[in-house]
């Protein structure tokens, strides 16, 4: 009988040992379950204050999130972004590192420590990253483009153009490799590929702005200043029809800085292609609102000098000296209107002024000569040809007035 007692009480005892067991195996494990959910709302919490900046607060979130569960890669992938952002690069390289050990499938961290390379100017790690990254996601436009951008970095133009048309064959509708391949094509100096990829780009884009203005330049580089110069003035056409918010004035301020660098290109690109009076257009509108800049009255002068305008042209000379005395350049247009006048006596005075000037010297001495020549004064003319071309002897203004003699 005490034998039964013994055995009865055994087993009821290893019976509530087993159950406090089993309770606390429970609690364990609700508790790890726990934290592994709390571990996804922190993550998710943290990638948030990433985007907006926070970056203290998220680096607070997602290092509890790590010590709840250090076998999370996405969390040392957002610990790794959030230190890059702060400035840290060698402790974000150690993180994304691990994120990438975790799990050998997350593209993200190896773009990231790409990223970390660049920014440490070692390209060819970076290259390899990025490129790493893009094995895992053939697809991914971001991966794609930065492969291309170090490429180019190291002047590998065709690896970069190869990589973009490929993929452009795979994506024939995303712009964004349109854009990277013409810009490779005009860093490479194949202007015309380059300039139909963007006239390409542009219909996709409903001819976006920064891609229409990235044409122009291409234009510009290509020589080909009349299209570069139609480019611009419609950007600056275009500008004047935004109508942002009242009263943003930062808003409006860079409007309006776009607004006057795309009217001076386009003055300038005329200028080169020999239509003056679209330049005097562009530059007259720019002096609306810096009438008191004299470079703005040079410019003018000059494009209507081009244009055959010389009274106008001496006027905008005088103006710009009277704004600013002494300045060289409007010394010069004053007496190359003279000149145009036919009033050579006046001219010849105001290129002598600017014989000693480093920039304008062989200008001043050829047109010198010439006032010289024009008056009948041939052994001063003789002279000042003798000093010009010493001065300059290659000079295509030399050699034009040489043909003329």
């Amino acid at each position: 009988m005490l034998r039964k007692t013994v055995i009865v009480t055994s087993i009821v005892v290893l019976c509530a040992c087993a159950g406090c067991q089993t309770h606390a195996q429970n609690k364990k494990a609700a508790q790890q379950r726990w934290q592994k959910a709390s571990s996804q709302i922190k993550l998710a919490l943290a990638q948030q204050q990433y985007d907006n900046g926070k970056y203290e607060e998220a680096e607070q979130n997602i290092r509890e999130c790590i010590q709840a569960d250090p076998e999370m890669p996405q969390a040392h992938l957002v610990l790794g972004k959030v230190l890059l952002a702060k400035g840290r690069s060698g402790k974000a390289v150690e993180e994304l590192t691990v994120a990438a050990e975790l799990d050998q499938k997350l593209h993200e961290a190896w773009y990231w420590l790409g990223v970390a390379a660049q920014e440490s100017r070692d390209i060819e790690r970076a290259y390899s990253c990025y490129n790493e990254a893009m094995r895992l996601a053939p697809v991914n436009v971001d991966y794609i483009l930065a492969v291309a951008e170090t490429c180019t970095a190291q002047k590998r133009y065709d690896e970069a153009t190869l990589l973009l048309e490929e993929k452009i064959k795979l994506m024939p509708r995303q712009v964004s490799l349109k854009v990277a391949a013409a810009d490779v094509m005009c860093r490479a100096e194949r202007y015309d590929e380059a300039i139909e990829l963007y006239r390409r780009a542009m219909l996709l884009a409903d001819e976006d702005a920064e891609i229409t203005e990235a044409l122009g330049y291409c234009y510009m580089f290509a020589g080909r200043w009349e299209q570069a110069a139609q480019i611009f003035s419609g950007l600056a056409k275009r500008t004047d029809a935004e109508s942002p918010a009242a009263g943003d004035e930062k808003v409006i301020a860079a409007r309006e800085q776009r607004r006057k660098l795309y009217l001076q290109t386009a003055g300038m690109c005329s200028m080169q292609s020999g239509r003056y009076d679209q330049a005097v257009e562009c530059y007259t509108k720019l002096m609306v609102d810096d009438r008191d800049d004299a470079r703005f009255w040079v410019k003018t002068g000059n494009a209507a000098l081009g244009a055959g305008l010389t009274q106008r042209s001496l006027m905008c000379g005088k103006k710009a000296h009277t704004l600013r005395p002494g300045y060289v350049d409007a010394i010069a247009l004053i007496g190359s209107s003279q000149y145009a006048e036919g009033d050579y006596e006046a001219a010849a005075e105001a290129f002598r002024k600017i014989t000693k000037d480093k920039k304008n010297t062989a200008f001043a001495w050829w047109m010198l000569a010439r006032c010289y020549e024009r008056l009948g004064q041939t052994e001063h003319a003789d002279a000042a040809y003798k000093k010009a071309r010493e001065i300059d002897p290659d000079s295509k203004l030399g050699r034009l007035l040489a043909k003329e003699r």
